[in-house]
């Protein structure tokens, strides 16, 4: 069986990949995979990078079947797809924190009073701001071998990335800290690979390939996300995680002061939609 897999031309992006196509030759044994690497928005850094800028133009290429699935680092896709797309399966997750890479291995409470963080992200500022006010934070661009060789070369004194992201390039001892799921809120989707397909296409060996426990908790928290709504979402992060039969969803957003929730359920979406809402009505009080 040949697929055709569309992905980011970064090194991380191919060893995601392959790891989806580890995955898939266990009930595809005479699999030949054809990888395509596209360019994004967010390579090619046209203007402001918004949703979807790393993503949008791989799942087009999806929906014209120019390829047949498209694998993603999750966060980075938005919680609504194009009409004729799905997220097929949701292979087993990697570790969700984030973490500081540092020029001297210095942990988070140890830099210098004003020092520069890299990061683009409005969550990341938000909420290693609320531990270290002090620190300054600059935009920071390219992949993450680039990124870290900046801070590496003093132009940033550290910088945070998904500690997913150290694992699968095998560095992660480049963190200097992993930063605790209650201190920085991750990203909705943070270590997990999302693949996308046309609708029904190829649905029932991709489901093989299905983790259900990520299943599970990356849909609790895209459902949050989705629940916030455009006005809601800045500064946002959620993690779940499944605890015996019951679900825990950790939720934080940022709107002039730091809003987080703990709440526990057992219906993946419902949760998600309980925890949105209270955020979002505590916003508009």
């Amino acid at each position: 069986m040949k697929l055709k897999i569309g992905t980011r031309g970064s090194r991380l992006a191919i060893l995601q990949t392959g790891i989806v196509v580890e995955k898939l030759k266990t009930v595809i044994p005479d699999l030949r995979e054809d990888i395509k690497t596209i360019k994004t928005a967010g390579d090619l850094r046209r203007g402001k990078v918004s949703t979807g800028a790393f993503v949008n133009e791989i799942n087009r290429a999806v929906l014209r079947g120019m390829i047949d699935i498209g694998v993603h680092s999750l966060k980075d896709l938005p919680t609504r797809l194009p009409r004729g797309l799905e997220l097929a399966c949701v292979p087993d997750r990697a570790t969700p924190n984030d973490a500081l890479v540092s020029r001297d291995n210095v942990g988070l409470f140890n830099l210098s009073k004003s020092s520069v963080i890299g990061t683009d992200s409005p969550r990341r500022i938000a909420e290693i701001s609320s531990l270290r006010p002090d620190l300054k934070f600059k935009k920071i661009r390219g992949n993450i071998e680039t990124r870290i060789r900046k801070v590496d070369e003093g132009l940033y004194d550290g910088a945070i990335i998904a500690l997913a992201a150290l694992e699968r390039l095998g560095i992660r001892d480049r963190a200097a800290q992993v930063l605790g799921l209650e201190e920085v809120v991750p990203a909705p989707g943070q270590g997990a690979l999302g693949v996308v397909s046309r609708r029904g296409a190829g649905s029932g060996f991709l489901k093989k390939i299905n983790d259900a426990r990520a299943w599970t908790e990356v849909t609790c928290e895209r459902t949050f996300l989705e629940e916030l709504g455009s006005g809601c979402r800045s500064g946002a992060g959620a993690i779940a995680k499944i605890k015996g039969k019951d679900i825990e969803l950790i939720a934080v957003v940022h709107d002039g002061g730091r809003r987080l929730i703990k709440l526990t359920g057992r219906n993946p979406v419902a949760l998600g939609r309980r925890a949105g809402k209270i955020l979002c009505w505590a916003k508009s009080t």
